[in-house]
């Protein structure tokens, strides 16, 4: 028996060191994205007060799981997969990051690519009745598969702890990134309320692909549904402004975007 300890003593040892060795941290500029699913701790308090499984709580959980892994399915096979943002998801956070540029392609840009994933991300939510609360930043990080550290990580926390609004904010350093290399024109990330934030609303976003206007503003108006339903029903006052936040941002977005203001006041049947 003792002798059966050492071997796995010196095995286990012998695993440390590989894997210290593999772990080395090695900095890169990226974007990286740090998000948070709101409500979701009132669920796991209910679930345990409840003493059983909560239904609702296994469904999120199932969301969270796959929603990132879905949309990687969906890239095309010959993207470099150094290039498609990896991600963490802990609890009830999810954390992307993506290379900010790449040598060999110098139209990459990594923040757009990770606004993208978090808008796609945001709407999934949304689909079951979720808002999110984040924060983006870029500089110095090492990302591994199952670990991520570095400034860049830190304040892109930071600004989500910071925030008490459901949007996710670009840091200074983010924000002055994407005005200099993606413009006023593209709208994935836009000025609110003296931020920028990322667009979870952006109309691009709001159809499938090859679908129509008419799938955009059909998507819309489920969301402001669902966002009208949730304001009613929500009796914390905490939760009710924030879905309070979120339908005057829908409104804004609806009043001040041509292509999701047709049919927005004759709701098509869901």
């Amino acid at each position: 028996m003792k002798n059966i300890l050492n071997r796995l003593f010196k095995l286990l040892r012998l695993f440390r060191s590989k894997n210290s060795q593999t772990q080395k941290i090695n900095y890169e500029c990226r974007a990286v994205g740090f998000i948070d699913v709101l409500g979701f701790g009132n669920i796991v308090n209910s679930s345990v007060c409840n003493g059983a499984p909560s239904p609702k709580l296994e469904n999120l959980v199932r969301i969270l799981e796959s929603a990132v892994p879905s949309f990687d399915a969906m890239v095309d096979p010959d993207v470099p997969i150094e290039l498609i943002p990896k991600h963490i998801y802990i609890s009830d956070c999810i954390i992307l990051s993506a290379p900010v540029k790449t040598p060999n392609n110098p139209d990459y840009n990594g923040l757009e690519i990770l606004c993208m994933r978090i808008i796609q991300i945001g709407l999934a939510l949304l689909e079951h009745g979720y808002l999110i609360r984040g924060g983006v930043s870029v500089g110095p990080v090492w990302h591994s598969e199952s670990n991520i550290v570095g400034p860049a990580y830190q304040k892109a926390v930071k600004i989500e702890k910071e925030t008490r609004a459901p949007r996710v904010v670009l840091s200074d350093e983010a924000a002055e990134f994407w005005h200099q290399y993606s413009g006023t024109h593209n709208k994935m990330c836009i000025n609110y309320r003296n931020k920028t934030m990322v667009n979870i609303l952006h109309d691009y976003y709001m159809k499938p692909e090859h679908k129509t206007r008419e799938d955009a503003i059909k998507k819309i108006n489920s969301i402001y549904s669902i966002a009208s339903r949730k304001l009613c029903e929500t009796i914390d006052e905490s939760a009710r402004y924030k879905w309070w936040w979120f339908m005057e941002y829908l409104d804004k977005t609806k009043n001040t975007n041509p292509f999701l203001t047709v049919n927005w006041q004759k709701k098509i049947s869901l």
